[in-house]
C-alpha cells in the first residue's frame, strides 16, 4: 500500500550504486527502514543531500504489513533547515538529540509523541541562537516523559539534595556509587527540572549532568549501549 509519511532520517546506509538505506522516526510508525533508489546518480538529479541524518522529510512509499524493509516511490522535505547544517555546535546537538531518540523509540510505544518531541526541538534549535549550551539537557530531561521514566523534582535544600539516577529522584544521604550526582551538580540539575529562565551553571556541571542523564537513558532504555554522538558533544566543552 502506497502510504504518506513524514519523518525524522535518523541513520543512512549506503547500498548498491545509487541507493540508499535510511531509518526514520516517523509517528505511525515508529523506527522503520527504507530504501529509496537512484538518489545517488551522478549528474543535475543527485538528490543525495536530502537522504542526510537531521533531515526533516515527507516520503510516499509502499508500506506492507511486518515488512521489514519499505520501497519509496517519491522523497521531499517537510521542512529546511535555515542553520543547522552550517552551524557544528548546533549540527552536533542535533544529532546526539535524533541518536538517542532513534535508540529510545525502539522501545517505546509513544512514537507519535516522540516525533512531535524531535520536531518541535529541531526546529526551535535551527531558529534559535539562544541557550544553546542547555539545549540538550532540557531535551534530555523533556524526552523522559515521553518514555515513562520522568525525573521526580523532589529536591530539598535542607534535606533530599543527591539524585540518584536509578530510580530518578533526590536522597537525603550521599550515595556511594557512580549512578548519582554529588550535592553540586543535583542542586543544578534541579535548576534545569525547575525550568530556571536564568541559568548560570559552570561547564563542569553541565558535562557531569550530561553524562549522567546519558547514563539514566541507559540504565532505564533496554538495549541503549554506547552514544556515536556523544564524544563530538563533550569536545565541544573544551572549546567554551
Amino acid at each position: 500500500m502506497l502510504q504518506t509519511i513524514e519523518g525524522v532520517i535518523t541513520r543512512t546506509i549506503k547500498y548498491g550504486e545509487s541507493s540508499v538505506i535510511l531509518d526514520l522516526l516517523s509517528p505511525s510508525h515508529g523506527i522503520k527502514s527504507y530504501i529509496v533508489g537512484g538518489v545517488r546518480k551522478k549528474g543535475k538529479k543527485n538528490k543525495s543531500a536530502i537522504v542526510s541524518v537531521l533531515n526533516l522529510v515527507k516520503v510516499e512509499a509502499y508500506v506492507k504489513d511486518n515488512d521489514k524493509l519499505s520501497r519509496i516511490k517519491e522523497i521531499s522535505y517537510s521542512h529546511i533547515y535555515k542553520s543547522i547544517p552550517f552551524d557544528v555546535v548546533k549540527s552536533s546537538v542535533a544529532t546526539l538529540l535524533v541518536e538517542i531518540c532513534r535508540k529510545a523509540a525502539k522501545q517505546s510505544d509513544d512514537s507519535e509523541g516522540i516525533y512531535h518531541y524531535i520536531v518541535k526541538a529541531l526546529i526551535h534549535l535551527d531558529n534559535t541562537n539562544s541557550g544553546l549550551a542547555h539545549f540538550h539537557i532540557k531535551f534530555l530531561i523533556g524526552l523522559a516523559k515521553h518514555l515513562g521514566f520522568e525525573i521526580n523534582n523532589n529536591y530539598t535544600v535542607a534535606g533530599l539534595c543527591y539524585f540518584d539516577l536509578r530510580d530518578g529522584s533526590f536522597k537525603t544521604a550521599r550515595i556511594e556509587h557512580r549512578l548519582s550526582l554529588d550535592e553540586q551538580n543535583s542542586l543544578h540539575l534541579h535548576k534545569y527540572l525547575s525550568e530556571d529562565e536564568k541559568l548560570d551553571v559552570p561547564k563542569q556541571s553541565r558535562k557531569a549532568i550530561l553524562l549522567c542523564l546519558v547514563d539514566y537513558y541507559r540504565y532505564h532504555v533496554e538495549g541503549f549501549g554506547e552514544l556515536n554522538s556523544l564524544d563530538i558533544i563533550l569536545s565541544l566543552y573544551g572549546n567554551e
